[in-house]
């Protein structure tokens, strides 16, 4: 192999009106051809301005220091015809935010064609070698790039391609719109391909089939990969190596194996000791205190000697050391003295003196008696009508979409329900009939033992009840209203006066951790947890019931993944308030919920408690949720996809809707309708549960060995690769 990318001392800064902040800050690393190279770090630690860095995208900022060389050609030196050839052959990049990087006005087939006409060769036979696209859909690929995009578009993960390719992207989901980004990215047959945040808006399954497509392309296609992710499970997965940020530098680099096991640096085995898998249920996860240094005002010194415990005056000031090991770098005044991995990190850590419960790691539902009943779903249908206009209604024949069909379901007060499943399951509209947003088309909501409609229908009572936090928070909040207005502003439409609510402003600011300064700014000057913190307060302003979370911690890093969690543990056990959380991360909902609904096509497959579910599933569509789970525990079996297509919720099909992707589907599953069937405390609509739940186990350690055997020849070849390259880790 040879370097196609070497980062080298890079400093990148931006001129703003309180001084120069400092993003990137003398980082350094090196990318193989045919390797992942994993950044991760917290928000603001200048993983996204290295990666525009390296493309020529960093402006308004300078690179003032340093060289970026790709496949031989210096970055920093480039002309403007340099760069454009280097982004159309050798690299592409895909973005955090495919809302702000698709182009609103042209459907996404139209986007991922045009990235094939300019990028690829007249002949794009080598496109289709390259996506293994079959010998029997390359005549028409060959023909129309807009079929080339389509087979693109399944490549990536994208169900029914043929139906979404005229879609615009407001038209998508979250997930979808970030699947057609990598699509585009991947249009040009990059040699290296930038990935910031790829999965983060992905469902587990989505997710596994994502890194299964970039392991396929490394070792196949040579590709080489800078994944930026927070999620420390897709770097097991995937990585080869790890490159640890904070403020702006580099503080750590090895084989993935090594920093994962081993590491070197407290603010590594910081990040580390923030995840949620390490975690007992329902108790408090480690924080990293304090909050990383403004990078206009950097400490002298290393930037992480104000939160580590394990700071010496020699860290505080001077220059820090970089030590080579024989595995990688640390920057550290003291690595080779820490102990071993299995110790407690040496940063300090948020007090975990209060619990929500009693600290022990049971559930509540383990304890105590769930509550009264204080939403109810019964039977609950809902359709949306697809007609383009109305001469389909008349002429045509009439289309709908059952997004949520016959789904029962009961929250108790008191208690978190998890509700989980892929994207288009019918998650957020159940969390919609709920709130109001969106009436049943059958069945009936009620709250409280009272039948509610929606939210225009409803008294001013029953709407303070309900409060909502949602999946993007920053684009919920009026960018031109400071965060006290748009926390007041549900204040001020139930008529309480001005200056009660400054009074329950500030209050609400202090209980979710945010400074009184925090109420004059905007939104957009604020990081993604400060933002999401906001979100909570302001749901919780009018003292409700019940809190819809929609996805509350999908974008943040773990350590600030860790506080939210730990607030909402806290606020639920101050105000004794119930949760309906929405997320796609199994490790969050296996962390805060007592009981769990698992939903596909609007179904309701398996509800029962978080534990039961979790460890026992009686459905295979559950299984197949919990083996496409990345784990940073590398004795873990790894990531496994689910095979096949998500149907198309507009012909979903006969019998049980999963019949079509179920390893243990029988003749039955195609024609009759599972009801659901009672196990213990589990409700689970398959034909076969009970036999699932008995037999299932032989069968899931089998496929789980087989994967496992495929990851260890891997992690065999990093660590041969890493014994025959020495020079490597020096250079990164």
């Amino acid at each position: 192999m040879s370097e196609i990318l070497t980062v080298e001392n890079l400093h990148t800064q931006f001129d703003t009106a309180d001084g120069t902040v400092r993003a990137v800050d003398g980082a350094s690393f090196s990318v193989e051809r045919g390797e992942v190279v994993g950044i991760v770090g917290e928000s603001g630690s200048g993983k996204s301005v290295t990666a525009r860095s390296i493309v020529g995208l960093h402006d308004p900022g300078e690179i003032v220091a340093g060289s970026i060389v790709v496949d031989g050609v210096d970055v920093t030196d480039a002309t403007d015809a340099q760069l454009r050839r280097l982004r159309g052959n050798t690299v592409s990049m895909a973005f955090q935010d495919p809302t702000e990087t698709l182009n609103p006005v042209f459907d996404v087939g139209e986007q991922i064609a045009e990235a094939i006409r300019v990028h690829c060769d007249t002949n794009s036979q080598a496109l289709l070698d390259y996506l293994h696209v079959p010998l029997f859909s390359r005549r028409s690929a060959w023909r129309d790039a807009r079929e080339q995009a389509i087979d693109l578009m399944k490549r990536v993960g994208i169900a029914s391609p043929e139906d979404r390719v005229d879609a615009y992207p407001h038209e998508l989901s979250g997930g979808m719109r970030q699947r057609a980004m990598l699509a585009i990215a991947l249009a040009s047959q990059p040699d290296l391909l930038l990935a910031d945040e790829p999965t983060t808006a992905l469902d587990a399954t989505t997710q596994a089939q994502l890194l299964e497509l970039l392991r396929e392309l490394t070792d196949e296609r040579d590709l080489a990969t800078v994944l930026i992710t927070h999620d420390l499970g897709v770097v097991a997965d995937v990585c080869d190596r790890v490159v640890v940020m904070y403020a702006g530098e580099v503080l750590e680099t090895g084989p993935t194996d090594r920093i994962l096991e081993d590491p070197r640096h407290p603010y590594t085995r910081a990040l580390l000791a923030c995840l949620t898998q390490r975690a007992d249920p329902k108790s408090r996860v480690p924080a990293i205190e304090g909050r990383p240094p403004e990078l206009h005002a950097k400490p002298d010194g290393c930037p992480f000697a104000p939160r580590c415990s394990h700071a010496t005056d020699r860290c505080r000031t001077g220059d820090v050391p970089t030590v080579d090991l024989e595995s990688g770098t640390v920057t550290c005044g003291e690595p080779i003295a820490l102990e071993s991995a299995d110790a407690p990190p040496h940063s300090r850590v948020a007090d975990g003196s209060r619990t929500a419960t009693s600290g022990t790691g049971s559930t509540p539902s383990e304890t105590t008696a769930p509550g009264s009943p204080l939403v109810d779903l019964s039977g609950v249908t809902k359709r949306y009508t697809l007609d383009d206009g109305l001469l389909d209604g008349i002429f045509g024949e009439r289309r709908e979409l059952p997004a949520v069909v016959d789904v029962d379901l009961t929250v108790h007060e008191g208690e978190t329900v998890g509700l989980v499943g892929e994207s288009g399951s019918g998650k957020s509209t159940v969390a919609d009939l709920v709130t109001g947003l969106e009436a049943p088309t059958d069945g009936e909501v009620r709250f409280d033992g009272t039948p509610v409609g929606t939210a225009r229908d409803r008294s001013a009572d029953q709407l303070a009840d309900v409060g909502v936090v949602f999946q993007n928070p920053r684009s919920s909040f009026n960018p031109r209203r400071t965060v006290e207005r748009a926390i007041a502003e549900p204040l001020r439409q139930q008529g309480w006066s001005r200056e009660r609510r400054r009074e329950r402003v500030a209050d609400l600011l202090d209980r979710v951790g945010l400074s009184e300064t925090h109420a004059s700014r905007y939104p957009h000057e604020l990081s993604g947890g400060q933002i999401q913190r906001a979100a909570i307060a302001r749901a919780i302003a009018p003292n409700p019931r019940l809190l819809v979370l929609d996805e509350p911690v999908s974008a943040l890093d773990a350590s600030v993944t860790a506080r939210i969690l730990n607030l909402l543990l806290d606020l639920q056990a101050d105000l004794e308030l119930t949760y309906l959380l929405i997320s796609h991360d199994l490790d969050v909902v296996a962390h805060v919920a007592d009981r769990i609904a698992v939903m596909y096509l609007g179904t309701v497959m398996e509800v029962g408690p978080a534990d039961r579910v979790l460890d026992d599933p009686t459905h295979p569509y559950t299984q197949a949720l919990l083996e496409a789970i990345p784990s940073v525990d590398p004795d873990d079996d790894p990531a496994v996809p689910l095979e096949g297509d998500l149907p198309q919720s507009v012909e979903p099909p006969a019998g049980c809707p999963f019949h079509t992707r179920c390893p243990i589907a029988e003749p039955r599953c195609r024609t009759e309708t599972p009801t659901f069937t009672s196990i213990d405390a589990t409700r689970s609509r398959c034909h076969f549960a009970d036999e699932f739940s008995r037999d299932s186990g032989n069968e899931h350690e089998e496929r789980g060995t087989d994967r496992q055997n495929e990851h260890e020849d891997r992690r065999t070849d990093r660590r041969t690769d890493e014994a025959v390259r020495p020079d490597r880790s020096r250079s990164s």
